[in-house]
């Protein structure tokens, strides 16, 4: 039994495909939250705000595929996830759900489980790929 080699593991091209992925899967817990939002509750207001966070995650992960080494990309995706769950945990308490002008503190659902995993995922992975994309290439030397 063979083990993968270090490179191979550390890749920054296989952790941008990782990320790229991550971030999709977040777009897709966002895009399933626009269509309870819109359908089932009815609510305008959640629903187009979950409809612009799903849009942006795409946008971001088409951005990253054109400029992988890029640390403006991975800035932002790590600066709106920092920020998305910042948001949500401010929203399930009664003092920051007031504060943002809510009536009260908001429950937590499975899809704000979901979201929540997926993106502590993409906070881990675009840490890890930035820091290897600053990291001084070793591909010119022989192994």
């Amino acid at each position: 039994m063979t083990c993968l080699p270090y490179r191979l593991i550390l890749s920054h091209t296989l952790l941008t495909g990782i990320l790229f992925g991550l971030v999709v899967a977040t777009s897709i817990v966002y895009f399933e939250e626009v269509r309870e939002e819109l359908v089932e509750d009815e609510d305008m207001v959640k629903g187009s705000f979950f409809l612009v966070v799903a849009t942006a995650h795409v946008l971001v992960a088409i951005w990253l595929l054109k400029s992988p080494s890029g640390t403006a990309p991975h800035a932002v995706i790590i600066a709106g996830t920092v920020g998305l769950i910042i948001l949500y945990a401010a929203t399930r308490t009664d003092t920051g759900a007031v504060a943002l002008g809510m009536e009260g503190a908001g429950g937590i659902g499975h899809l704000g489980i979901v979201s929540k995993a997926t993106q502590a995922c993409v906070l881990v992975a675009a840490v890890w790929s930035l820091m290897l994309s600053k990291r001084p290439s070793d591909s010119n030397t022989s192994a």
